[in-house]
């Protein structure tokens, strides 16, 4: 499971992430708590996962100035 923690823009980041569907890869929101939101990802896990993830926000104009970190919970 992909975790994504962001105090601010929740929103924006749910909004990239969930849904995403490339190359294999999807993403799809299980749970939100606050500032934490759970993912469910297939074709990518652990470090590939997070850095996919890092990616994908950084890639829009927010991202870019955004604090936030994401992880992979087994």
């Amino acid at each position: 499971m992909l975790v994504v923690k962001a105090p601010l823009l929740t929103d924006k980041v749910c909004g990239v992430l969930d849904g995403y569907d490339q190359d294999g890869v999807t993403i799809r929101l299980v749970n939100r708590k606050g500032m934490e939101l759970e993912f469910e990802m297939t074709g990518k896990s652990g470090f590939d996962a997070v850095g996919l993830a890092k990616e994908i926000v950084r890639s829009y104009d927010f991202g870019n100035a955004l604090y936030f970190s994401a992880m992979w919970r087994d």
